[in-house]
């Protein structure tokens, strides 16, 4: 279970890891057996449901190794369900090149008495990134 200052803190590990390039710094936030979904699975020819928390930092890992200068900002968090469920919607920035980009997405996370249990993303994945800068 999870509150609001908790999942704050939350969000702050995974600022500061995918500010440093290194998501294994997220690692005490998973369930050893955590559940990872995503429509960026389809980008890598991955299965729809990643399964345990080496699979999950490494698919992680894999979609972010062309960011440089990751900036992630939760910009809206609420937790539901008695700390059972939290939701957040994250801007994510990143340099590729000379550009500046924005990625707006929507996370679920759900917890069974403990460390996140499943984490769920939610975005267009039609969309293109918005351009912040062109540089």
């Amino acid at each position: 279970m999870i509150d609001a200052a908790d999942l704050g803190r939350q969000e702050a590990v995974f600022g500061r890891a995918f500010a440093a390039g290194d998501v294994t710094l997220a690692r005490a936030l998973y369930a050893p057996e955590v559940v990872y979904l995503s429509p960026t699975v389809r980008l890598f020819d991955w299965p729809r449901r990643i399964e345990g928390i080496e699979r999950t930092l490494e698919f992680i890992a894999l979609t972010i190794q062309r960011c440089e200068a990751i900036r992630y900002t939760a910009v809206e968090q609420e937790v539901w369900d008695r700390g059972a469920t939290a939701f957040v919607r994250v801007h994510f920035d990143w340099t590729a090149g000379t550009r500046r980009l924005r990625s707006n997405y929507v996370v679920l996370y759900r917890y069974e008495g403990g460390p996140i249990a499943q984490q769920e993303l939610y975005y267009d994945p039609s969309a293109p990134p918005e351009v912040l800068s062109a540089g």
